[in-house]
């Protein structure tokens, strides 16, 4: 024999509790939607208020949507699923910070999301900006933005430079070398510590048929100078052939 709650799911007929169960699932999602409404337009106003450019340092956008969830109003051993649609905000406010973008070949600052919290105490706490995960004060956090935006501007400046020098010294390495097969950017791996320190130097490669190649580094000033040179038949000499050279040549 089927009991009521058995017949009630076969049927699709839905008890007061069931409806109950709908209704207070939809005031709450309901709810929920107008609190992050209210804390989305608080935190702009309080990163406003605090010294943030609305236009230069915040991006403020928000969409309500629809959305279509599936839930269980039936019991742990008769489930039964029924489709509820209600609304929910998309986006937010979001910190912006200058970074450099080299995607497309030619560098360029943009604009990228920064993450953050606001905490009870009135601090913020944006572990990209600070450096640590410590909460800070806001006016603190608006210094550090701009001291970011800053060094990104220097260091886009150093970048156009040597972009510019590089791109020179490969153009006159074209005319110095015309027997090249190659002559290409490179980078190359320098330790400088005992297990795993180390930085890459920025090269250019000239490379030659028989496989000998000579690698220049481009100074600041624009400057070329040789940093290796791999001569491929020097490289199949013996010691002993090397020092005959070398007598050879002293005893001249």
């Amino acid at each position: 024999m089927k009991n009521e709650g058995q017949l009630t799911l076969e049927l699709n007929v839905r008890t007061a509790e069931q409806q109950k169960y709908i209704d207070d699932y939809l005031t709450a999602r309901e709810n929920d939607l107008k609190y992050q409404v209210d804390i989305i337009k608080k935190n702009y106003q309080t990163l406003s208020l605090a010294g943030f450019d609305q236009t230069e340092d915040l991006k403020y956008e928000t969409e309500i949507v629809s959305v279509t969830r599936e839930i269980n109003i039936g019991t742990y051993n008769h489930r039964e699923e029924v489709e509820l649609t209600f609304d929910v905000v998309k986006g937010g406010v979001e910190i912006l910070r200058d970074e450099i973008d080299t995607k497309d070949g030619e560098p360029k600052i943009v604009k990228r999301a920064t993450w953050f919290t606001l905490s009870s105490d009135g601090k913020i706490e944006c572990s990209s900006l600070v450096g640590s995960y410590r909460s800070v004060k806001l006016e603190t956090l608006v210094r550090k933005l701009k001291d970011h935006n800053e060094n990104i501007k220097a260091q886009l400046e150093n970048l156009t430079k040597q972009l510019s020098n590089t791109q020179k010294a490969i153009n006159e390495l074209n005319d110095e070398f015309p027997q090249a097969i190659s002559i290409d950017e490179k980078q190359e791996w320098i330790r400088s510590g005992p297990r795993y320190g180390g930085y890459t130097k920025e090269l250019i490669e000239v490379r030659f048929e028989d496989g000998s190649y000579v690698t220049f580094e481009v100074l600041y000033s624009g400057e070329k100078r040789i940093y290796k040179v791999y001569d491929i038949e020097e490289a199949k000499m013996t010691n002993e052939q090397k020092v005959e050279r070398l007598v050879k040549r002293v005893t001249k």
